[in-house]
């Protein structure tokens, strides 16, 4: 592995890593606010109330997954990326790219 391949694998992983802290954010935000919303509706007499730590933890569970699920598809993405440089640069000629550039 390069030099240029070590700094894509590291960089691919923080956008990976990035992205899931952005994904799990997102989605347990958006259980606080269903939990919030059952609340406020039960307290109006609209709804009755729900346990925070089952809305929690079901936030969690989903949160966990989809951030995960998105995190690897980048991952995925970055992987198969530089699957594609290395053939690309080291393709026809016997591993070395500068005589590749060269037409050598």
């Amino acid at each position: 592995m390069t030099r240029i391949e070590k700094r894509l694998l590291i960089l691919w992983f923080a956008l990976a890593f990035v992205v899931w802290n952005g994904v799990y954010d997102m989605r347990m935000h958006d259980s606080v606010r269903g939990y919030l919303l059952e609340t406020a509706l039960a307290q109006a007499g609209l709804g009755r109330g729900v346990d925070i730590r089952t809305v929690l933890h079901r936030g969690q569970v989903d949160a966990v997954a989809f951030s995960t699920a998105w995190a690897l598809g980048v991952f995925l993405a970055g992987i198969v990326t530089m699957y594609i440089y290395r053939r690309h640069v080291f393709g026809r000629n016997s591993g070395n790219p500068v005589t590749r550039k060269a037409g050598l």
